[in-house]
């Protein structure tokens, strides 16, 4: 790790870390001290009509300030350690640092503040009351709630130094092999998330699909309003991860195909239409901001599912499509030797370019 890394890492602890989690100790302790003086139970949420929802006492802070800090640790954790994760290259990740990192540490600051302010807003409106129904909307808070966590986000991407190294590589063109004139080859490969972000995608699915549950279980009671927001919401995230968690990839004489295990996104880009083939290395955190189909910090789209090599190509237009995959060099020299053949024979590289997409 150099020292321009070595700093950025410093001031994220600071920045998106330990004064988070002060701010929301601070606030833990504010609540600690009304405790006396609320009700129980408590008013945890509020609706168009006012109070809807009441909660323990007991469970006030751990519903209001937890939920805090389970995002910021969990931020802390994705930058601190996602360049550590399973790769496709037993070669070193490209570095420890980005500004998706940065933005991180930022969203922590804001975030803490935004749930502090809401926390302590809604003990505040509630002491002394013998009656949680009686607590006066919410609405004013949470309007300010929301600015302090865009300008908390803001001055927390201020306090971090600006990292001075792109993570952006660029890989040299890929070399063809040589086909003879009759000859015919393809390469297939399946690229799918790495263990660890399957384990964390489904452990973030299963609580979520148990909140879902819980929802509908008391819709009878509290209504149908959240329970079918709910239900609609775990059927798009069910088709997204369908969608983005394993893809086939293909290379022969059509030139490249990505395609989701479920049929879509299905990415086709013909022979005729590609003007560079590169093996680079994927940091996706930095470059792309995650994991998944996804759009990078340059422009550039592609299929991201793992650090380490990738085969990247450029379109004729100069938009360029990356795919994560093991064996990228003998996919790419093969896409490179068909490419080559198309160039050499216009008419055959003519009968290539239908189908993109």
């Amino acid at each position: 790790m150099n020292d321009a890394s070595r700093r950025s890492r410093i001031a994220f602890l600071w920045v998106g870390v330990i004064a988070p989690l002060a701010i929301l100790a601070f606030s833990a302790m504010v609540l600690l001290a009304w405790m006396p003086d609320l009700p129980d139970p408590m008013a945890i949420h509020w609706g168009a009509d006012g109070v809807n929802g009441y909660g323990p006492k007991s469970s006030y802070i751990p519903l209001t300030l937890g939920i805090g800090a389970a995002i910021v640790l969990f931020d802390a954790a994705l930058a601190l350690f996602a360049h550590r994760l399973p790769q496709s290259s037993a070669e070193p990740t490209i570095g420890p640092w980005s500004a998706t990192s940065r933005f991180l540490g930022a969203i922590n600051l804001g975030i803490a503040a935004l749930m502090s302010l809401l926390s302590i807003s809604g003990a505040a409106m509630q002491r002394g009351l013998s009656d949680a129904a009686d607590t006066p909307d919410i609405t004013g808070w949470m309007i300010l709630g929301l600015l302090l966590l865009g300008g908390f986000t803001v001055l927390g991407w201020f306090l971090q130094p600006k990292h001075p190294r792109s993570a952006v590589q660029h890989g040299a063109p890929a070399s063809g092999i040589t086909l003879a004139a009759s000859e015919r080859a393809a390469w297939f490969g399946t690229v799918a998330m790495n263990r660890v972000g399957a384990v964390v995608i489904f452990g973030l699915l299963a609580v979520y699909l148990a909140v879902t549950a819980f929802a509908v279980a008391r819709a009878p009671y509290d209504g149908w309003s959240a329970a079918s927001i709910l239900l609609v919401m775990s059927v798009v995230v069910l088709i997204a991860i369908g969608c983005g968690i394993a893809f086939r990839v293909r290379v022969n004489a059509g030139g490249l195909r990505v395609r989701s295990f479920l049929g879509w996104p299905d990415t086709r880009i013909p022979t005729g239409d590609i003007a560079k083939i590169e093996v680079i290395r994927i940091d996706p955190l930095a470059e792309f901001g995650g994991w998944g189909w996804r759009i990078g910090t340059d422009g550039r789209r592609g299929v991201v599912l793992r650090a380490g090599e990738a085969l990247q190509v450029t379109r004729a237009s100069g938009s360029t499509f990356v795919v994560t995959i093991d064996g990228a060099e003998q996919a790419a020299a093969l896409l490179q030797a068909y490419v080559d053949a198309a160039a050499s024979d216009p008419e055959s590289g003519r009968t290539h370019t239908g189908g993109a997409s």
